[in-house]
């Protein structure tokens, strides 16, 4: 099932863990537990925040959709190697 998040994210690297998880057909509270254990053992990279404004990012109409923010995940290279 984490080589099937990982190609989820690989695809798609802009969907919420609610958006993840029914993808996968398991709790939401299970995709962020598996999110964390990838992001810990070097699978994933998180970025929460973004300090250049939203003024020139392509993202601010889906970041402004999701109160607190947009958060995404991305493949390391040993993500990437994974899903191969």
């Amino acid at each position: 099932m984490l080589k099937a998040l990982l190609a989820l994210i690989r695809d798609d690297a802009y969907r919420t863990p609610q958006d993840l998880a029914e993808a996968l057909a398991v709790p939401t509270p299970l995709v962020e537990q598996m999110l964390a254990q990838l992001v810990d053992n070097g699978y994933l990279a998180v970025s929460e925040a973004c300090n250049d404004g939203c003024g020139s990012c392509s993202l601010a109409q889906a970041c402004a959709a999701h109160p607190g923010g947009l958060r995404f995940w991305t493949l390391t290279a040993k993500g990437g190697n994974a899903c191969l």
